[in-house]
């Protein structure tokens, strides 16, 4: 007898099967329970039926797991594939980019000593000047013969074609000259590149691709360096730039530039007692509940802080953006000149003025200048001495507007422009 569930193994009935006529899980060895019916088609009977056999279905089986093995290896290849490509293209941009910079950095840098550039009239770096020459003019006679004997060194070793040529006028080219010159810093580039092992072959191959021929055949096409076969023919340049469309066109992207950001703030006039919304005291702008003011030392916008915080909000008028861009441009608006004279009884006695004072009130504080008579303007206590009226005899100031004040500074001290800001 079973100890578990009180069943002997003699109560069984035939092999497999229970007591009760039932097999284990209710499934005959013949595939069929009592009552007569297949479970779910799992009998044996019933796959022959059927015709799926087990071996079948494992044949089945194994051919979708090729079939899913090919699809995997082919996708993989294609994953591969893509990957390389990427990395190649990847690795191009790479060198044409290294080779851009290697190029850049060879043309600025130049060989050590250099002399210093000649540098024509109106040609200046600086002010009204360009910023960079071109290497036509920061080039030393030694860099020049150094391109000349280059280029007659590649006619010779390369030989190429006629229509390929480079004619002997090329320094009367200007923009045929910029041309070599970078072409030739490229190949001086490349040369360094190729010395390293790991590199050999690769930028010197890369620089006949990229730079040489297509340099040529541009410098062929699109210059009039084409028709020198024979003989010199003069550059005919191309028409200057027109200053007054050049003028407006700046004059378009700063009042853009202008319109742009002043979108972000509200605009305000400080007009504490004596000062009106026209002409106020001081100018503000706010974003949000960040402030700013504009200083007249500087002519810029500054954040405004704990030190100095923005006006009462009784003192401040909203104004719209363009009214105070037009306050903010009229600088001369924010200034009060006066003529000084020594003092009060040379004013009364007909005295002419000695100089030139002016005070700009700028939010961050009030500035107070005098114009003298090598330094130009510098600091002077003449207003504050003036207005507060000391016990001691204070120098005596008449209020003028700038058009005197230009015409006495040209009087006194021979200057033009000096009230300029």
């Amino acid at each position: 007898m079973n100890g578990t569930n009180g069943v002997s193994r003699d109560d069984e009935g035939p092999t497999g099967m229970t007591a009760g006529g039932y097999a284990p899980d209710g499934y005959a060895q013949n595939g069929h329970v009592p009552g007569g019916h297949v479970p779910d088609g799992h009998a044996q009977d019933a796959h022959a039926q059927s015709g799926h056999t087990p071996d079948g279905e494992l044949a089945r089986m194994r051919a979708e797991i090729e079939g899913l093995r090919s699809w995997r290896a082919e996708l993989e290849d294609l994953v591969k594939r893509f990957a390389q490509g990427v990395k190649r293209d990847q690795g191009e941009v790479e060198e044409i980019l290294s080779e851009i910079l290697g190029r850049l950095d060879a043309v600025e840098a130049g060989p050590a000593g250099r002399a210093a550039p000649v540098v024509p009239a109106g040609s200046a770096a600086g002010p009204g000047g360009p910023a960079h020459l071109p290497w036509s003019l920061r080039a030393s006679e030694a860099e020049w013969r150094e391109l000349a004997d280059w280029l007659d060194w590649l006619g010779r070793h390369y030989a190429p074609q006629l229509h390929l040529r480079i004619w002997p006028c090329w320094p009367a080219h200007g923009g045929v000259v910029e041309e070599l010159a970078a072409l030739h810093a490229a190949w001086r580039a490349a040369q360094e590149a190729d010395a390293d092992p790991a590199r050999a072959g690769s930028e010197l191959a890369y620089w006949h691709q990229m730079w040489l021929w297509p340099t040529v055949e541009r410098i062929r096409q699109h210059y009039m360096f084409s028709e020198c076969e024979t003989e010199h023919a003069a550059d005919r340049p191309g028409r200057p730039t027109d200053p007054a469309a050049l003028e407006a066109r700046v004059a378009e992207a700063a009042a853009e530039r202008r319109r742009q950001e002043n979108e972000r703030y509200a605009f305000f006039a400080e007009v504490p007692e004596g000062f009106t919304a026209e002409r106020p005291d001081g100018l503000w702008r706010r974003a949000g509940d960040d402030w700013e003011y504009l200083s007249l030392l500087d002519w810029a916008w500054h954040p405004a802080d704990a030190e100095l915080p923005p006006p009462p909000e009784e003192t401040l008028r909203e104004i719209p953006a363009e009214r105070a861009d037009a306050l903010a441009a009229d600088r001369q608006g924010w200034v009060t000149y006066w003529a000084r004279h020594a003092d009060e009884n040379d004013w009364r006695a007909g005295e002419g003025p000695t100089t030139v004072v002016r005070r700009r009130r700028s939010p961050e504080r009030l500035y107070d200048e005098a114009y003298g008579v090598r330094d130009g303007w510098a600091p002077t206590a003449s207003v504050y001495a003036f207005l507060d009226a000391r016990p001691s005899n204070p120098p005596h100031l008449v209020e003028i507007d700038v058009q005197e004040a230009e015409r006495l500074l040209r009087s006194l001290r021979g200057v033009t422009g000096a009230t300029e800001l």
